[in-house]
């Protein structure tokens, strides 16, 4: 979308309880916790979301950044992968 590297703290204050396809994570060392990312794609639906990413190539992440209790709202897949080589 704008190709502007934002922390997660600012991706949530941009895209309030919306999912986002995430490319070029950025993560704290030695673990899986992202910390910032340039935001791709972002949709309130979760279906849309995952299909951006089906298309995508290389080292992303999905995040939610509203409240995960709901069932409706809960991953179908890992939020994080490393480069999709396929």
């Amino acid at each position: 979308m704008t190709g502007k590297r934002m922390t997660v703290e600012e991706m949530s204050k941009k895209y309030p309880n919306e999912w986002l396809f995430i490319t070029e994570p950025k993560t704290q060392e030695n673990t899986t916790h992202l910390v910032s990312g340039i935001v791709q794609v972002h949709s309130k639906s979760r279906d849309a979301v995952y299909e951006a990413s089906r298309k995508f190539k290389g080292d992303a992440a999905i995040r939610f950044t509203g409240d995960y209790t709901s069932q409706e709202q809960r991953p179908k897949m890992p939020l994080y992968r490393p480069r999709n080589l396929n």
